[in-house]
């Protein structure tokens, strides 16, 4: 059988769940965006310190990219 007979969607493995993993994934940079939406408004209206902003988006962006970064090495090597 070639690959094309096994049909297009190949059936990926991981280290751990991928399925799992992905849900994971997405609650975590979800949950992160929603953060710093939060502290941007509040930076907005000056309840809060510009450099929190910063702080803040520059977590999300490490905490984003790690979590995809995982997703995609546990896909591809597991």
């Amino acid at each position: 059988m070639t690959q094309k007979d096994n049909g297009s969607k190949k059936n990926r493995k991981g280290i751990v769940n991928p399925k799992l993993v992905r849900m994971i994934s997405f609650i975590v940079i979800s949950l992160s965006l929603v953060a710093c939406t939060v502290l941007c408004i509040l930076a907005i209206w000056e309840f809060t310190k510009t450099d929190a902003v910063w702080r803040a988006v520059a977590t999300f962006g490490v905490i984003s990219l790690a979590t995809a970064m995982f997703a995609f090495v546990n896909e591809r090597l597991g």
